[in-house]
């Protein structure tokens, strides 16, 4: 139950619908039992002898009092259900709303299939609980009540050889529970586990086919679905014995009343009429004990679903927005790093980041917990003053990326300051701080949507007129994507495959920079954006930047010299330090690791042609 709790603000929204669909039950309950005291009156008419007109009248009863009784079901379960579903509609927007705003950090540790399983089937658990399973609990305890009160009334004897055997249903229920409630969170990790492997299989088709590997990736599926199917087996193994073990308590307790009613009959207290009558009322009953079996089902498998939305709902991001963040309404683009420093993380077993305290969120470390290894990077010093350039050249893993990684606060440092304009970064407000750095990574996505949407993305949709078209225009020429406009059948309104899977790596990495020139922002970044993309066009597209880049701060990552040897100012990380700083002719002039680079570069060069 500590897990459902959580649910009550969200019942809380819709209490009169909830309140109503109670009273409609209260009614229906209170219906259903005078049924077997129509059928009781109509028997005991018969033992008398048959009278048409009043058997006419007893069956036109039965009619109505079935009639009532449907009309109060359909608007409880109406009422409900329709919580049900509205619940599950504010989870399910909350629990996007929270994947939305967690940090970068927390999906790198968890898996795409296991959280899409948490939106699907434990939302669906969750709501299968509310609907059907506070419905037919609520049918439940009220039709007992009513019939147990009716059944004293007529026979206090046969009454408690019911009342006091049916709960031994109870204690089989208690005894499976608990069991099917564990065995049920290992069936929902496991299909978010099998979930993954079809997403990354999906997702990695070609490298799959590149490398044959199609009946190994089958073998591994199977593997885990054997799991799957193995566990499922095992919850439905426990949830078959709920359904004999009652269907033994009723027919245990149906054999004595008739073995009891039949001697009270038999000895003149009781009426053939008055048996009937408690046989039906024991019918009544035989769904309250199914219900509850059912209940018990739903409630193990919401429990343990909403434990499973709770990890999620509860987790704060941990990055975020001070609570008095400061406005940057108009970056200027001024860029300084202080004494940065950044240490490797070792994950532990519980590699989670802890949840914040109100109004803390935006200090916590970005670093996962555990324990903590040496520098990646230490003691990094450098200022970029608004409107100029500066370009990171170093060895693959030096941690480059993880440098400019700080200054959107992808994550955050260990040691020191990144400032923009002079102000900490986890001072900024995060919208405000994003919205002024633009950022091409080394991997673009591209959402499955037309490409004209692609390269406008957080702008807006670029129609053929207006301000935005024209910078749309802009953006595609500067990327020199114009260039392949003609391949694409339908020009900028081609669709786009999933992750951008119909372009090659030198047009996503195209579109990944138009996105960022119609962005406009106060600081561009470039994260080794033209890797995929051949020295020719390359050269195009550094000859579009530079007028982009005039006074705008840009910060640029690349292997290639040629890519960064016009920056105002460059610097060599090696082992996680600056070793060399400079212009490009400075640091030739001194000979040292950029000179060595540059030297590389220019025999790889003309060993090419």
């Amino acid at each position: 139950m500590a897990n459902l709790r959580h649910l009550l603000p969200y019942l809380s929204r819709y209490r009169l619908s909830i309140l109503a669909g109670l009273v409609c039950a209260v009614f229906g309950a209170a219906v259903s039992t005078v049924g077997p005291y129509i059928l009781r009156l109509a028997i005991d008419e018969i033992n008398r002898g048959v009278v048409t007109t009043s058997l006419l009248r007893y069956g036109g009863l039965l009619v109505v009092v079935a009639l009532a009784d449907g009309v109060f079901k359909f608007l409880q379960r109406m009422l409900l259900a329709g919580v049900s579903y509205r619940v599950e509609y504010d989870l399910r927007g909350e629990l996007f709303r929270r994947y939305v705003h967690l940090d970068q950090g927390f999906f790198s540790r968890n898996h795409t299939g296991d959280l899409m399983a948490r939106a699907t089937n434990d939302l669906s658990a969750v709501r299968q609980f509310l609907g059907p399973g506070l419905n037919g609990t609520a049918t439940a305890l009220l039709t007992f009540a009513a019939a147990a009160a009716m059944m004293l009334m007529m026979n206090v004897t046969l009454a408690l050889v019911v009342l006091l055997l049916l709960p031994i249903s109870t204690v089989v229920f208690v005894a499976v529970g608990d069991r099917m409630r564990k065995v049920f969170k290992g069936v929902q990790d496991q299909f978010g586990a099998i979930s993954t492997r079809a997403q990354e299989n999906f997702s990695g088709i070609r490298t799959i086919k590149a490398y044959a590997q199609e009946e190994a990736e089958l073998a591994v599926f199977a593997e885990d679905n054997a799991r799957y199917r193995q566990l499922s087996l095992r919850y439905v193994l426990l949830s078959g014995a709920l359904w004999p073990a009652m269907a033994l308590c009723l027919g245990i307790v149906a054999a004595l009343i008739l073995l009891v009613g039949g001697r009270l009959v038999a000895a003149g207290e009781l009426t053939v009429g008055e048996l009937v009558q408690f046989n039906a009322y024991l019918g009544l009953l035989t769904f309250p004990m199914i219900m509850l079996g059912w209940m018990v089902a739903l409630y193990q498998q919401g429990e343990a679903s909403m434990g499973r939305l709770i990890e999620v709902l509860r987790r704060e991001p941990a990055i975020s927005s001070p609570a008095y963040a400061v406005p940057l309404p108009r970056p200027r683009g001024e860029v300084v790093y202080r004494g940065v420093g950044v240490r490797f993380a070792e994950a532990s077993v519980d590699d989670q980041p802890p949840i914040a305290a109100p109004g803390q969120a935006g200090r916590l470390p970005s670093a996962v917990s555990g324990q903590r290894s040496a520098w990646m990077l230490r003691d990094i010093t450098f200022t970029v003053p608004a409107g100029t350039s500066l370009a990171i050249v170093g060895a693959t893993g030096v941690g480059k990326t993880t440098l400019v990684n700080m200054l959107a606060r992808v994550r955050d440092p260990d040691a020191g300051q990144v400032l923009v304009d002079g102000v900490d970064v986890r001072d900024l407000d995060l919208a405000d701080l994003r919205r002024a750095v633009g950022y091409v990574p080394q991997e673009t996505f591209l959402f499955s949507v037309p490409l004209r949407e692609n390269v406008a993305f957080g702008v807006g949709v670029a129609h053929q007129d207006g301000e935005l078209a024209g910078r749309l225009d802009h953006a595609v020429e500067v990327s020199r994507l114009v260039n392949d406009l003609g391949q694409f059948p339908d020009g900028l309104d081609t669709m786009v495959g999933e992750r951008g899977v119909t372009l090659s790596g030198g047009q996503k990495q195209r579109v990944a920079i138009a996105r960022a020139v119609m962005h406009d922002p106060a600081i561009l970044v470039l994260d080794d954006a033209m890797s995929s993309v051949d020295t020719h066009t390359a050269a195009q597209i550094l000859a579009g930047l530079r007028e982009v880049m005039r006074g705008r701060t840009s910060i640029i990552i690349a292997q290639r010299i040629a890519t960064v040897k016009d920056a105002g100012q460059i610097i060599v990380l090696h082992e996680g330090a600056i070793v060399e700083r400079g212009t490009h002719a400075e640091l030739l002039r001194l000979g040292g690791r950029y000179a060595a680079m540059y030297r590389r570069e220019l025999l790889e060069a003309e060993l090419s042609d």
